[in-house]
Protein backbone atom coordinates (compact mmCIF):
# COMPACT_ATOMS: atom_id res chain seq x y z
CA UNK A 1 0.00 0.00 0.00
CA UNK A 2 1.04 3.34 -0.97
CA UNK A 3 0.71 5.44 1.93
CA UNK A 4 -1.46 8.79 2.19
CA UNK A 5 -3.34 8.08 -0.98
CA UNK A 6 -6.42 10.37 -0.98
CA UNK A 7 -9.84 8.97 -1.50
CA UNK A 8 -12.68 10.67 -2.46
CA UNK A 9 -15.90 9.50 -0.39
CA UNK A 10 -19.38 10.49 -1.74
CA UNK A 11 -21.89 8.70 0.14
CA UNK A 12 -25.29 10.70 1.38
CA UNK A 13 -25.96 8.76 4.97
CA UNK A 14 -23.50 10.59 7.45
CA UNK A 15 -22.70 7.69 10.19
CA UNK A 16 -21.91 5.85 6.86
CA UNK A 17 -19.53 8.26 5.75
CA UNK A 18 -17.84 8.92 9.06
CA UNK A 19 -17.28 5.13 9.24
CA UNK A 20 -15.68 5.31 5.94
CA UNK A 21 -13.75 7.96 6.81
CA UNK A 22 -12.24 6.83 10.32
CA UNK A 23 -11.73 3.39 9.06
CA UNK A 24 -9.84 4.57 5.02
CA UNK A 25 -7.78 6.89 7.71
CA UNK A 26 -6.74 4.35 10.60
CA UNK A 27 -5.77 2.09 7.19
CA UNK A 28 -3.32 5.21 6.08
CA UNK A 29 -5.02 6.72 3.51
CA UNK A 30 -6.29 10.31 3.15
CA UNK A 31 -9.89 10.54 2.92
CA UNK A 32 -12.21 13.07 2.04
CA UNK A 33 -15.96 13.00 2.58
CA UNK A 34 -19.13 14.45 0.67
CA UNK A 35 -22.91 14.09 0.56
CA UNK A 36 -23.49 13.77 -2.65
CA UNK A 37 -22.56 13.46 -6.12
CA UNK A 38 -22.61 17.36 -7.36
CA UNK A 39 -20.12 18.05 -4.14
CA UNK A 40 -18.28 14.55 -5.52
CA UNK A 41 -17.35 16.30 -8.70
CA UNK A 42 -16.68 19.73 -7.52
CA UNK A 43 -14.08 18.50 -5.21
CA UNK A 44 -12.54 16.19 -7.98
CA UNK A 45 -12.51 19.14 -10.18
CA UNK A 46 -10.11 21.31 -7.75
CA UNK A 47 -8.36 18.56 -6.27
CA UNK A 48 -6.53 14.96 -7.11
CA UNK A 49 -7.91 11.84 -5.76
CA UNK A 50 -6.23 8.46 -6.47
CA UNK A 51 -10.04 6.52 -6.30
CA UNK A 52 -13.43 7.45 -5.51
CA UNK A 53 -15.86 5.71 -3.12
CA UNK A 54 -19.34 6.11 -4.03
CA UNK A 55 -22.76 5.31 -2.94
CA UNK A 56 -25.02 4.40 -6.12
CA UNK A 57 -28.35 5.73 -4.69
CA UNK A 58 -27.73 9.45 -3.70
CA UNK A 59 -30.30 12.63 -4.23
CA UNK A 60 -29.42 15.20 -7.05
CA UNK A 61 -26.69 13.05 -8.57
CA UNK A 62 -26.38 9.22 -8.28
CA UNK A 63 -22.92 7.57 -7.73
CA UNK A 64 -22.73 6.17 -11.25
CA UNK A 65 -23.50 9.79 -13.21
CA UNK A 66 -21.24 11.76 -10.64
CA UNK A 67 -18.26 9.29 -11.53
CA UNK A 68 -19.24 9.58 -15.41
CA UNK A 69 -18.54 13.11 -15.08
CA UNK A 70 -15.31 12.44 -12.79
CA UNK A 71 -13.73 10.78 -15.59
CA UNK A 72 -14.63 13.31 -18.42
CA UNK A 73 -11.82 14.96 -16.57
CA UNK A 74 -9.91 12.46 -14.69
CA UNK A 75 -10.40 9.46 -16.69
CA UNK A 76 -7.84 7.68 -14.46
CA UNK A 77 -9.63 7.23 -11.76
CA UNK A 78 -10.63 4.16 -10.21
CA UNK A 79 -13.82 3.28 -8.17
CA UNK A 80 -15.57 1.30 -5.36
CA UNK A 81 -19.03 1.22 -5.81
CA UNK A 82 -21.09 1.04 -2.30
CA UNK A 83 -25.02 -0.29 -2.58
CA UNK A 84 -27.63 -2.11 -0.90
CA UNK A 85 -30.15 -1.86 -3.88
CA UNK A 86 -27.70 -3.13 -6.91
CA UNK A 87 -28.78 -4.16 -10.35
CA UNK A 88 -27.42 -5.63 -12.66
CA UNK A 89 -28.02 -2.82 -15.11
CA UNK A 90 -26.06 -0.60 -12.38
CA UNK A 91 -23.54 -3.41 -12.29
CA UNK A 92 -22.81 -3.33 -15.80
CA UNK A 93 -22.54 0.58 -16.39
CA UNK A 94 -20.08 0.75 -13.26
CA UNK A 95 -18.27 -1.93 -15.18
CA UNK A 96 -17.80 -0.18 -18.09
CA UNK A 97 -16.97 3.17 -16.87
CA UNK A 98 -14.19 1.25 -14.98
CA UNK A 99 -15.08 1.12 -11.61
CA UNK A 100 -13.06 -2.10 -9.57
CA UNK A 101 -15.12 -2.83 -6.80
CA UNK A 102 -18.57 -3.36 -5.47
CA UNK A 103 -19.29 -3.28 -1.51
CA UNK A 104 -22.56 -4.53 -0.35
CA UNK A 105 -23.79 -2.91 2.34
CA UNK A 106 -23.84 -3.35 4.90
CA UNK A 107 -20.05 -4.06 5.46
CA UNK A 108 -17.33 -4.27 7.91
CA UNK A 109 -14.92 -1.46 8.12
CA UNK A 110 -11.82 -4.32 7.09
CA UNK A 111 -13.96 -5.37 3.82
CA UNK A 112 -13.95 -1.68 3.11
CA UNK A 113 -10.39 -1.68 3.23
CA UNK A 114 -9.53 -4.64 1.14
CA UNK A 115 -11.55 -3.57 -1.76
CA UNK A 116 -10.16 0.14 -1.65
CA UNK A 117 -6.57 -1.69 -1.58
CA UNK A 118 -7.47 -4.10 -4.58
CA UNK A 119 -9.11 -1.01 -6.09
CA UNK A 120 -5.98 0.72 -6.00
CA UNK A 121 -3.28 -2.51 -6.57
CA UNK A 122 -5.10 -3.09 -9.74
CA UNK A 123 -5.11 0.63 -10.82
CA UNK A 124 -1.32 0.69 -9.98
CA UNK A 125 -0.62 -2.66 -11.79
CA UNK A 126 -2.73 -1.05 -15.08
CA UNK A 127 -0.53 1.83 -14.78
CA UNK A 128 2.79 -0.36 -14.72
CA UNK A 129 1.32 -2.87 -17.49
CA UNK A 130 0.88 0.84 -19.21
CA UNK A 131 4.49 1.80 -18.86
CA UNK A 132 5.45 -1.88 -19.62
CA UNK A 133 3.33 -1.61 -23.03
CA UNK A 134 5.01 1.33 -24.03
CA UNK A 135 8.46 -0.42 -23.77
CA UNK A 136 8.12 -2.53 -27.08
CA UNK A 137 6.99 0.30 -29.38
CA UNK A 138 9.19 2.94 -27.79
CA UNK A 139 12.49 0.42 -28.61
CA UNK A 140 10.95 0.34 -32.00
CA UNK A 141 10.57 3.60 -32.41
CA UNK A 142 13.86 4.35 -31.03
CA UNK A 143 15.22 1.65 -33.75
CA UNK A 144 13.80 3.42 -36.52
CA UNK A 145 14.37 6.69 -35.71
CA UNK A 146 18.02 5.67 -35.45
CA UNK A 147 18.38 4.68 -38.88
CA UNK A 148 15.94 7.49 -40.68
CA UNK A 149 17.46 11.02 -40.68
CA UNK A 150 14.48 11.83 -43.25
CA UNK A 151 12.71 15.13 -42.23
CA UNK A 152 10.15 14.23 -44.11
CA UNK A 153 9.65 10.30 -42.83
CA UNK A 154 10.29 10.98 -38.87
CA UNK A 155 7.11 13.11 -38.62
CA UNK A 156 4.86 9.83 -40.22
CA UNK A 157 6.77 7.53 -38.05
CA UNK A 158 5.89 9.40 -34.69
CA UNK A 159 2.26 10.01 -35.78
CA UNK A 160 1.63 6.35 -36.66
CA UNK A 161 2.90 5.11 -33.63
CA UNK A 162 1.64 7.38 -31.25
CA UNK A 163 -1.92 6.86 -33.41
CA UNK A 164 -1.63 2.77 -33.27
CA UNK A 165 -0.61 2.81 -29.09
CA UNK A 166 -3.30 5.30 -28.34
CA UNK A 167 -6.08 3.61 -30.12
CA UNK A 168 -6.38 6.95 -31.20
CA UNK A 169 -9.48 7.99 -34.10
CA UNK A 170 -6.63 10.81 -35.81
CA UNK A 171 -3.18 12.31 -34.83
CA UNK A 172 -0.93 15.16 -35.85
CA UNK A 173 2.67 16.48 -35.58
CA UNK A 174 2.52 20.26 -36.05
CA UNK A 175 5.96 21.96 -36.21
CA UNK A 176 6.91 25.59 -36.16
CA UNK A 177 8.33 27.12 -38.93
CA UNK A 178 10.72 30.27 -39.26
CA UNK A 179 7.34 32.66 -39.41
CA UNK A 180 6.32 31.47 -35.65
CA UNK A 181 3.46 29.36 -37.33
CA UNK A 182 2.36 26.16 -36.72
CA UNK A 183 2.03 23.44 -39.95
CA UNK A 184 1.31 20.24 -39.85
CA UNK A 185 4.30 17.65 -41.30
CA UNK A 186 2.19 14.64 -41.21
CA UNK A 187 -1.51 13.84 -40.06
CA UNK A 188 -3.63 10.24 -40.15
CA UNK A 189 -7.11 9.45 -40.11
CA UNK A 190 -7.46 13.04 -41.34
CA UNK A 191 -7.96 14.54 -44.28
CA UNK A 192 -4.80 13.94 -46.25
CA UNK A 193 -4.87 18.00 -48.02
CA UNK A 194 -4.01 19.81 -44.66
CA UNK A 195 -0.93 18.03 -44.70
CA UNK A 196 1.52 21.00 -45.29
CA UNK A 197 -0.94 23.52 -45.75
CA UNK A 198 -3.09 24.12 -42.48
CA UNK A 199 -1.29 26.53 -40.28
CA UNK A 200 -2.12 28.36 -37.34
CA UNK A 201 -0.13 30.84 -34.89
CA UNK A 202 2.66 29.34 -32.30
CA UNK A 203 0.22 31.40 -29.47
CA UNK A 204 -3.58 30.30 -30.92
CA UNK A 205 -5.60 27.25 -29.92
CA UNK A 206 -4.71 24.53 -27.50
CA UNK A 207 -1.62 23.66 -29.67
CA UNK A 208 -0.74 27.41 -28.63
CA UNK A 209 -1.63 26.77 -24.99
CA UNK A 210 0.48 23.66 -24.85
CA UNK A 211 3.32 26.03 -26.34
CA UNK A 212 2.97 28.51 -23.77
CA UNK A 213 2.82 26.10 -20.63
CA UNK A 214 5.38 23.63 -22.07
CA UNK A 215 3.16 20.99 -20.89
CA UNK A 216 1.16 18.41 -22.04
CA UNK A 217 -2.90 18.36 -21.59
CA UNK A 218 -5.61 16.09 -21.83
CA UNK A 219 -9.26 17.38 -22.82
CA UNK A 220 -12.24 14.98 -21.55
CA UNK A 221 -15.88 15.48 -22.90
CA UNK A 222 -16.95 17.86 -25.20
CA UNK A 223 -13.70 19.25 -26.06
CA UNK A 224 -15.07 21.28 -29.16
CA UNK A 225 -16.81 23.77 -26.44
CA UNK A 226 -12.87 24.45 -24.84
CA UNK A 227 -12.51 28.36 -25.75
CA UNK A 228 -8.92 27.78 -26.54
CA UNK A 229 -9.83 25.49 -29.42
CA UNK A 230 -9.19 27.29 -32.69
CA UNK A 231 -10.82 26.56 -35.70
CA UNK A 232 -10.86 23.56 -36.66
CA UNK A 233 -9.39 21.86 -39.61
CA UNK A 234 -11.44 18.55 -39.04
CA UNK A 235 -15.41 19.17 -38.46
CA UNK A 236 -15.66 15.84 -36.27
CA UNK A 237 -16.22 15.84 -32.78
CA UNK A 238 -13.71 15.31 -30.33
CA UNK A 239 -14.63 13.00 -27.55
CA UNK A 240 -11.01 13.04 -25.84
CA UNK A 241 -7.89 14.54 -26.56
CA UNK A 242 -3.86 15.13 -25.89
CA UNK A 243 -1.69 17.80 -27.07
CA UNK A 244 1.65 18.03 -26.04
CA UNK A 245 4.58 20.00 -27.00
CA UNK A 246 7.89 18.33 -28.61
CA UNK A 247 10.64 20.10 -26.91
CA UNK A 248 14.54 19.75 -27.73
CA UNK A 249 16.82 21.35 -25.18
CA UNK A 250 14.84 24.28 -23.92
CA UNK A 251 13.43 24.38 -27.74
CA UNK A 252 9.69 23.82 -28.90
CA UNK A 253 9.75 22.18 -32.04
CA UNK A 254 6.24 21.80 -32.50
CA UNK A 255 3.09 19.90 -31.23
CA UNK A 256 1.88 16.31 -31.29
CA UNK A 257 -1.61 15.66 -31.07
CA UNK A 258 -4.27 12.37 -30.82
CA UNK A 259 -8.06 12.43 -30.86
CA UNK A 260 -10.82 10.25 -30.53
CA UNK A 261 -13.96 11.20 -32.11
CA UNK A 262 -16.35 8.32 -31.03
CA UNK A 263 -18.78 9.63 -28.09
CA UNK A 264 -18.51 6.23 -26.45
CA UNK A 265 -14.77 5.69 -26.99
CA UNK A 266 -12.67 4.90 -23.94
CA UNK A 267 -11.43 8.34 -22.47
CA UNK A 268 -6.91 9.06 -22.01
CA UNK A 269 -5.68 7.82 -19.55
CA UNK A 270 -2.56 9.18 -17.15
CA UNK A 271 -0.76 6.23 -18.22
CA UNK A 272 -1.17 7.53 -22.09
CA UNK A 273 0.06 10.58 -21.37
CA UNK A 274 3.02 9.51 -20.49
CA UNK A 275 3.34 7.22 -23.14
CA UNK A 276 3.31 10.05 -25.52
CA UNK A 277 5.53 11.97 -23.33
CA UNK A 278 8.49 9.83 -23.52
CA UNK A 279 7.31 9.49 -27.62
CA UNK A 280 7.24 13.13 -27.64
CA UNK A 281 11.06 13.06 -26.30
CA UNK A 282 12.31 11.03 -28.76
CA UNK A 283 10.54 12.68 -31.49
CA UNK A 284 12.12 15.43 -30.50
CA UNK A 285 15.50 14.38 -30.63
CA UNK A 286 14.80 12.77 -33.89
CA UNK A 287 13.64 15.56 -35.76
CA UNK A 288 16.01 17.94 -34.43
CA UNK A 289 18.49 15.01 -35.71
CA UNK A 290 16.99 15.12 -39.14
CA UNK A 291 16.95 18.72 -39.17
CA UNK A 292 20.87 18.89 -38.34
CA UNK A 293 21.31 16.01 -40.98
CA UNK A 294 18.85 18.08 -43.79
CA UNK A 295 21.39 21.34 -42.93
CA UNK A 296 24.66 19.61 -43.02
CA UNK A 297 23.26 17.83 -46.36
CA UNK A 298 22.73 21.20 -47.55
CA UNK A 299 25.86 22.31 -46.38
CA UNK A 300 27.91 19.53 -48.58
CA UNK A 301 26.05 20.34 -51.70
CA UNK A 302 26.57 23.59 -51.41
CA UNK A 303 30.31 23.04 -50.41
CA UNK A 304 30.10 20.61 -53.37
CA UNK A 305 29.08 23.31 -56.07
CA UNK A 306 31.77 25.96 -54.69
CA UNK A 307 34.40 23.09 -54.97
CA UNK A 308 33.18 22.45 -58.91
CA UNK A 309 33.46 25.78 -59.29
CA UNK A 310 36.66 26.39 -57.68
CA UNK A 311 38.12 22.99 -60.13
CA UNK A 312 36.83 24.72 -63.01
CA UNK A 313 38.64 27.70 -62.21
CA UNK A 314 41.93 26.50 -61.32
CA UNK A 315 41.72 24.70 -65.23
CA UNK A 316 40.61 27.66 -66.48
CA UNK A 317 43.06 29.50 -65.02
CA UNK A 318 46.06 27.11 -65.33
CA UNK A 319 45.21 26.84 -69.20
CA UNK A 320 45.18 30.91 -69.40
CA UNK A 321 48.23 31.55 -67.63
CA UNK A 322 50.08 28.42 -68.32
CA UNK A 323 50.31 29.27 -72.64
CA UNK A 324 51.73 32.82 -72.31
CA UNK A 325 53.37 31.93 -68.88
CA UNK A 326 55.57 29.86 -70.99
CA UNK A 327 56.38 31.92 -73.40
CA UNK A 328 57.47 34.93 -71.21
CA UNK A 329 59.53 32.05 -69.08
CA UNK A 330 61.16 30.81 -72.84
CA UNK A 331 62.28 34.41 -73.94
CA UNK A 332 63.34 35.63 -70.83
CA UNK A 333 65.55 32.46 -70.13
CA UNK A 334 66.92 33.18 -74.21
CA UNK A 335 67.65 37.18 -73.60
CA UNK A 336 68.98 35.89 -70.10
CA UNK A 337 71.42 34.08 -71.97
CA UNK A 338 72.75 36.40 -74.49
CA UNK A 339 72.34 39.99 -72.17
CA UNK A 340 75.65 41.42 -69.97
CA UNK A 341 75.79 43.46 -67.45
CA UNK A 342 72.72 45.00 -65.31
CA UNK A 343 70.42 44.41 -67.99
CA UNK A 344 71.43 40.04 -67.26
CA UNK A 345 70.92 40.94 -63.78
CA UNK A 346 67.16 42.42 -64.60
CA UNK A 347 66.38 39.32 -66.07
CA UNK A 348 67.50 36.71 -64.11
CA UNK A 349 64.85 38.43 -61.76
CA UNK A 350 62.25 38.21 -64.55
CA UNK A 351 63.11 34.45 -64.66
CA UNK A 352 63.24 33.41 -61.39
CA UNK A 353 59.33 34.96 -60.55
CA UNK A 354 58.25 33.53 -63.80
CA UNK A 355 59.64 29.98 -62.30
CA UNK A 356 58.17 30.99 -58.83
CA UNK A 357 54.84 32.06 -60.86
CA UNK A 358 55.00 28.63 -62.73
CA UNK A 359 55.66 26.66 -59.48
CA UNK A 360 52.81 28.19 -57.52
CA UNK A 361 50.07 26.76 -61.15
CA UNK A 362 51.56 24.07 -60.79
CA UNK A 363 50.75 23.31 -57.06
CA UNK A 364 47.25 24.74 -57.79
CA UNK A 365 46.77 22.13 -60.31
CA UNK A 366 48.16 19.21 -58.55
CA UNK A 367 46.24 19.72 -55.10
CA UNK A 368 42.88 20.08 -57.39
CA UNK A 369 43.55 16.89 -59.34
CA UNK A 370 44.24 15.11 -55.80
CA UNK A 371 41.37 16.47 -54.10
CA UNK A 372 38.92 15.39 -57.30
CA UNK A 373 40.63 12.26 -57.20
CA UNK A 374 41.78 12.82 -60.82
CA UNK A 375 45.31 11.79 -60.15
CA UNK A 376 45.66 8.29 -61.99
CA UNK A 377 48.56 6.18 -60.10
CA UNK A 378 50.36 3.45 -62.12
CA UNK A 379 52.81 1.83 -60.54
CA UNK A 380 55.89 0.80 -62.04
CA UNK A 381 59.53 -0.33 -61.31
CA UNK A 382 61.19 2.93 -60.69
CA UNK A 383 64.84 4.16 -60.68
CA UNK A 384 64.87 6.55 -58.27
CA UNK A 385 68.61 7.53 -58.93
CA UNK A 386 67.07 8.75 -62.46
CA UNK A 387 64.48 10.23 -61.37
CA UNK A 388 66.09 12.49 -58.89
CA UNK A 389 68.46 13.61 -61.21
CA UNK A 390 65.76 14.51 -63.90
CA UNK A 391 64.00 16.66 -60.73
CA UNK A 392 67.43 18.41 -60.03
CA UNK A 393 67.93 19.31 -63.70
CA UNK A 394 64.85 21.06 -64.10
CA UNK A 395 65.71 23.49 -60.93
CA UNK A 396 69.24 23.27 -61.93
CA UNK A 397 68.85 27.09 -63.03
CA UNK A 398 67.63 28.15 -59.62
CA UNK A 399 70.28 26.52 -58.09
CA UNK A 400 72.77 28.10 -60.22
CA UNK A 401 71.76 31.39 -59.54
CA UNK A 402 71.58 31.21 -55.61
CA UNK A 403 74.90 29.47 -55.57
CA UNK A 404 73.81 26.13 -54.00
CA UNK A 405 76.14 23.11 -54.01
CA UNK A 406 73.68 20.58 -54.84
CA UNK A 407 75.08 16.99 -54.48
CA UNK A 408 73.81 13.48 -55.80
CA UNK A 409 74.39 10.55 -53.99
CA UNK A 410 72.56 7.18 -54.69
CA UNK A 411 74.67 3.63 -54.49
CA UNK A 412 74.86 2.04 -57.57
CA UNK A 413 73.16 -1.74 -56.11
CA UNK A 414 70.21 0.53 -54.41
CA UNK A 415 66.93 -1.28 -55.60
CA UNK A 416 64.55 -0.04 -57.17
CA UNK A 417 61.06 1.19 -55.64
CA UNK A 418 57.65 0.84 -56.52
CA UNK A 419 55.94 3.81 -57.38
CA UNK A 420 54.31 6.13 -59.84
CA UNK A 421 57.42 7.66 -61.58
CA UNK A 422 55.35 10.52 -62.85
CA UNK A 423 54.45 11.56 -59.19
CA UNK A 424 57.74 10.67 -57.95
CA UNK A 425 59.52 13.12 -59.75
CA UNK A 426 56.89 15.91 -58.79
CA UNK A 427 57.33 14.96 -54.96
CA UNK A 428 61.29 15.28 -55.24
CA UNK A 429 60.71 18.44 -56.97
CA UNK A 430 58.57 19.98 -54.39
CA UNK A 431 61.28 18.92 -51.66
CA UNK A 432 64.02 20.02 -53.59
CA UNK A 433 62.11 23.12 -54.26
CA UNK A 434 61.59 23.87 -50.93
CA UNK A 435 65.48 23.30 -50.18
CA UNK A 436 66.39 25.74 -52.61
CA UNK A 437 63.94 28.26 -50.71
CA UNK A 438 65.12 28.19 -47.76
CA UNK A 439 68.86 27.58 -48.15
CA UNK A 440 70.78 30.99 -47.94
CA UNK A 441 72.59 31.28 -50.83
CA UNK A 442 76.09 29.42 -51.13
CA UNK A 443 74.34 26.76 -48.81
CA UNK A 444 74.46 22.94 -49.46
CA UNK A 445 72.05 20.65 -50.41
CA UNK A 446 72.36 17.42 -50.75
CA UNK A 447 70.23 14.20 -51.81
CA UNK A 448 70.99 10.77 -50.83
CA UNK A 449 69.34 7.27 -51.48
CA UNK A 450 69.69 3.96 -49.43
CA UNK A 451 67.78 0.73 -48.88
CA UNK A 452 66.72 -2.07 -45.93
CA UNK A 453 65.01 -4.70 -45.57
CA UNK A 454 61.41 -3.41 -47.44
CA UNK A 455 61.87 0.07 -48.30
CA UNK A 456 64.26 2.67 -50.52
CA UNK A 457 64.62 5.90 -48.95
CA UNK A 458 65.56 9.07 -50.62
CA UNK A 459 66.61 12.04 -48.60
CA UNK A 460 66.76 16.09 -49.02
CA UNK A 461 69.46 17.63 -46.62
CA UNK A 462 70.02 21.46 -46.65
CA UNK A 463 72.27 23.87 -44.73
CA UNK A 464 68.90 26.50 -44.38
CA UNK A 465 67.17 28.00 -41.80
CA UNK A 466 65.84 25.07 -40.07
CA UNK A 467 61.85 24.81 -38.55
CA UNK A 468 61.04 24.44 -35.05
CA UNK A 469 59.83 21.67 -33.14
CA UNK A 470 56.33 22.12 -32.78
CA UNK A 471 56.26 23.65 -36.79
CA UNK A 472 57.55 19.97 -37.60
CA UNK A 473 54.18 18.51 -38.47
CA UNK A 474 52.43 21.89 -39.17
CA UNK A 475 54.62 22.39 -42.42
CA UNK A 476 52.52 19.72 -43.80
CA UNK A 477 49.40 21.51 -43.31
CA UNK A 478 47.77 23.25 -46.64
CA UNK A 479 48.94 26.68 -46.57
CA UNK A 480 50.18 26.77 -43.75
CA UNK A 481 53.58 29.07 -43.53
CA UNK A 482 56.26 28.66 -41.08
CA UNK A 483 57.36 32.67 -41.49
CA UNK A 484 54.45 35.33 -40.51
CA UNK A 485 52.76 36.55 -44.08
CA UNK A 486 53.34 40.27 -43.38
CA UNK A 487 57.38 39.50 -43.10
CA UNK A 488 57.93 36.11 -44.73
CA UNK A 489 61.21 36.31 -47.44
CA UNK A 490 59.79 33.65 -49.26
CA UNK A 491 57.75 33.14 -52.03
CA UNK A 492 55.35 30.25 -52.21
CA UNK A 493 51.73 29.67 -50.99
CA UNK A 494 52.14 26.94 -48.17
CA UNK A 495 50.87 24.03 -50.48
CA UNK A 496 54.63 22.06 -51.81
CA UNK A 497 54.75 20.10 -48.58
CA UNK A 498 51.43 19.22 -48.01
CA UNK A 499 51.13 18.06 -51.94
CA UNK A 500 54.41 15.88 -51.83
CA UNK A 501 53.21 14.09 -48.44
CA UNK A 502 49.51 13.85 -50.03
CA UNK A 503 51.49 12.29 -53.20
CA UNK A 504 53.59 10.08 -51.38
CA UNK A 505 50.39 8.66 -49.56
CA UNK A 506 48.97 7.54 -52.88
CA UNK A 507 51.91 5.55 -54.22
CA UNK A 508 52.11 3.82 -50.93
CA UNK A 509 54.80 6.00 -49.51
CA UNK A 510 55.27 8.28 -46.19
CA UNK A 511 57.11 11.61 -46.07
CA UNK A 512 58.84 12.82 -42.70
CA UNK A 513 61.21 15.40 -41.28
CA UNK A 514 64.04 16.14 -38.98
CA UNK A 515 65.36 19.65 -38.49
CA UNK A 516 66.43 21.97 -35.98
CA UNK A 517 66.44 25.70 -35.99
CA UNK A 518 69.61 27.29 -38.08
CA UNK A 519 70.27 23.35 -38.40
CA UNK A 520 69.52 22.59 -41.62
CA UNK A 521 66.33 20.31 -42.21
CA UNK A 522 65.92 16.51 -43.84
CA UNK A 523 62.89 15.30 -45.33
CA UNK A 524 63.00 11.31 -45.93
CA UNK A 525 60.54 9.66 -48.55
CA UNK A 526 60.00 6.40 -47.65
CA UNK A 527 59.22 4.08 -50.66
CA UNK A 528 58.17 0.42 -50.78
CA UNK A 529 60.81 -1.58 -52.49
CA UNK A 530 60.26 -3.58 -55.91
CA UNK A 531 59.23 -6.86 -54.64
CA UNK A 532 56.37 -5.39 -52.06
CA UNK A 533 53.69 -4.44 -54.73
CA UNK A 534 52.67 -6.83 -57.46
CA UNK A 535 53.82 -5.63 -61.25
CA UNK A 536 51.14 -3.82 -63.27
CA UNK A 537 49.24 -2.81 -60.35
CA UNK A 538 47.00 0.76 -60.94
CA UNK A 539 45.06 2.57 -58.89
CA UNK A 540 42.43 5.36 -59.80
Amino acid sequence: MMPQERILIAENEPEVRRMCMRSLQFAGYEPVGVADGNEAVVRAREERFDLLVTDIMMPNMSGLEAYRAIREFNPDMGAVIMTGFGTMESAIEALRLGAYEFVLKPFRPDELNAAVERALSRQRLERENARLRALIPLFDLSRIFMSSVDLAVVPKHVVRIARQEMNADSASLMLLNSRDELVIHSAEGLDEDIVGKVTQRADEGIAGYVIEHREPIVLQGNVRDDPRFAPAYDARPIASAISLPLIHQDRVLGVLNVAKHAEDAAPFQEGDVEFLSVLGSQAAVALENARMFREIQDAYERLAELDYLKSEFINIAAHELRSPLAVVLAYATLLEEEATGPMREHLAQVVQAAMQLKSIIDEMVSLQRIDTGQAPVRFTDVDTAAVAASALEELRLLAERRRHRVTLDFPDDLPTARADEQLLHLILSSLLSNALKFTPEEGAIRITGRADDDHVIIAVSDTGIGIAAEDLERVFQRFYQVEDSLRRKHGGIGLGLSIAREMAELIGGEISVESEVGQGSTFYLTLQRHEEIGAGEMLL
